[in-house]
């Protein structure tokens, strides 16, 4: 049922964006210039329509498999599929780097359970490496380019003539983008 709603509630969005329209919404400022916030566009909202609408299928086979198996903390895992998925949802609807940053470290923590859900050593081995790798990976590059886009852009919304468009040599804009 939750896939079906959040597939609803996706979908009940996709009139205003088919008008052209964008749909804003400002959550909270952590830091001056550093907001949470969301913006549905067109491709947002393709990314989410795929995502929610793949979440029902995934939803029905993780149901049968994990019922099927009687697999042990069914409710853990599927609290942890829950928001993973509306992580995406965040992710897709990012308005802003630092957002697309949070939610992309949300869906990276919350699928560390799914990946060591069978509690076995090597389920639980494979989990820490995957997060080490992704939460590192992330600090290491994902970050820094976050903070030099700020430095020479002096925002890290999304606009559709780039955020660096003028505001950077071709050098830095290239170092950013690698490191993306």
């Amino acid at each position: 049922m939750a896939s079906l709603i959040k597939f609803g509630l996706v979908v009940s969005m996709l009139p205003t964006i088919l008008e052209g329209k964008v749909i804003e919404y400002h959550l909270a400022t952590i830091l001056p210039g550093l907001d949470l916030a969301f913006k549905v566009d067109a491709l947002g909202m393709t990314l989410a329509l795929t995502a929610s609408f793949l979440w029902i299928i995934t939803s029905v086979y993780a149901i049968g498999y994990m019922r099927s198996l009687d697999e042990h903390a069914q409710t853990r895992f599927f609290m942890c599929f829950a928001i993973a998925l509306s992580a995406a949802m965040g992710a897709a609807f990012a308005a802003n780097i630092f957002t697309l940053f949070v939610f992309y470290e949300v869906i990276t923590v919350s699928t560390y359970a799914l990946v060591a859900h069978e509690e076995t050593p090597a389920a639980i081995k494979g989990a820490r490496r995957y997060l080490t790798y992704l939460l590192g990976t992330s600090i290491l590059f994902f970050l820094p380019a976050m903070f030099l886009t700020y430095n020479y852009a002096g925002t890290l919304d999304f606009a559709s003539h780039g955020i660096l468009a003028g505001t950077a040599p071709n050098a830095v804009i290239a170092v950013i983008f690698v490191l993306l």
